[in-house]
This record gives structure tokens, sequence and C-alpha cells, in this order.
């Protein structure tokens, strides 16, 4: 039970903090010589997922309801569009990342990594980038192939968006928005990927983890949308060039 509270923690924060879930999950399996389930993994996507339709629900159902109503003038059309665009550009990335991703297992790797995801977030630090346009389709594809590349453990996959984001000049509540909106099909697709893989599992197990990966999400948003909209977000680049350190020590 231990691991189900540790794990759907670290879940719940590093999932949205930019900071990288997959490289810190390697990091306390080594550690605690933790053994994940594979259909653990997948309850604590699926909190994901809830957390970010409950979070994000009033945009999510504002374009769904112009896309599928084909009102393709409005800009929440575009955005549906625009995500699909970026998802199947990350799908093309994965498909080739997907049998190469166990080699950041290696510290050494994984330091590279977290130091790429920390050049990334000190970048939007730097005064000069103007940050005021809407999400484009230049903007999809930027965020479909930076979001492929966090495949790799250490590269966060909400860091790596939003920065994309931003870096392209797009004003910082759509960018916080896209980022996020566009890790439903991530999240989802990588869901059903893991789902024949799905077996018997202690249910308690599994609801521990579900339900505090759920509440640290809210918490981890929340905290989150505040820091970004007050322009402090490149602060995380410096606990991700920190953990970069210290992995080439310890390796």
């Amino acid at each position: 039970m231990k691991e189900a509270i540790i794990l759907g923690i670290v879940q719940g924060i590093f999932e949205w903090f930019p900071v990288s879930s997959s490289g810190h999950l390697i990091i306390f399996q080594k550690f605690f010589n933790f053994k994940v389930d594979i259909t653990f993994d997948v309850f604590l996507h699926l909190s994901s997922l809830v957390a970010i339709f409950i979070f994000f629900w009033k945009d999510i159902k504002e374009i769904g309801s112009k896309f599928f109503t084909f009102q393709k003038e409005t800009y929440e059309f575009k955005i549906g569009i625009y995500i699909i665009i970026s998802s199947i550009i990350t799908g093309f990335i994965g498909f080739f990342l997907k049998d190469h991703i166990t080699i950041f297992e290696n510290f050494i790797l994984l330091s590279f990594a977290f130091l790429f995801t920390s050049i990334l977030l000190l970048l939007t630090g730097i005064k000069k980038i103007e940050k005021n346009r809407k999400v484009d389709i230049k903007t999809s594809f930027i965020s479909g192939i930076f979001q492929g590349f966090a495949l790799i453990p250490g590269v966060s996959r909400s860091g790596a968006t939003i920065c994309s984001c931003l870096i392209a000049g797009v004003n910082r509540e759509d960018a916080f928005r896209y980022s996020f909106l566009l890790s439903i099909p991530a999240i989802l697709g990588a869901i059903i990927i893991e789902i024949p893989e799905i077996k018997l599992y202690n249910p308690t197990f599994l609801l521990t983890g579900f339900t505090i990966s759920l509440f640290m999400s809210f918490i981890s948003l929340f905290l989150l949308k505040n820091i970004f909209l007050r322009g402090k977000f490149y602060l995380f680049g410096f606990y991700t060039l920190i953990v970069s350190i210290l992995l080439l020590f310890i390796h």
C-alpha cells in the first residue's frame, strides 16, 4: 500500500508540473525498488485523464460543441483541428521512438533529458519573447513535435508543449490551455495501448493510487496555473537542472 500512496503522489504532482513524471517514476522505482504493474499504471493515467476533464470541462465542452457542429469559423473549432494535427505528429514520433525509450532509464541519459527540459523552461524566462498570439497551425506542428520528444523520460510533456507555445509567441492563457487539452489524446492513447495488458489486481491498491493521484492532480493544476500566469514558470528549470546534475553524480 505504501507504493500506491507514494506513486499516486508522484503521478499527481509530476504529471502536471513541468519536471517529467516519467523521469521521476524511474528515479523512485530505482531508489525504492518499486515494481509498477501495467494495470496500476493504467489507473494512474486514468486519474490524470479524469482530472483534466474536470479542470478544463468548460473549455472541453465549448470546443466539443463547436467542433462537432462544424462551426468552422470559430476559434474553438480550429483548436480541435490543431489538437488533431499535434496528436498525429506526436503519434508518428512515438512510433519511431517506442523501441528506444528504455535506454533513457540509464541515469546519464536521463540526466541529459532533464537538462533539455531545463533549457526549455529557462528560455521562457527571457523577456524578449513576445507572448500575444493565438494558437495557429504552425503552433500545432511545433507542439506536436515537442510532445513527441516528451515521450523520452526526463523530458516533461507539459513543459515541452507549454514552452513550445510560449517560444512561438502564444499568449499565456492559450499556451496553458492548449498544452493540457493536448494531453487528453496523448493520455487516452497511452491507456488504449496498455489495455490489452491489464490483468486482475488488488482493487484497494488501485483505488488508493487512483484517488491520491486525482486529489494531487487538482492541487498541482491549480498551483501550476497560478505560478504560470504570474510569469514564474521558468523557475521549474532550476529544479530540473539540479535533478540533472544530481543524476550525473549518483549514476
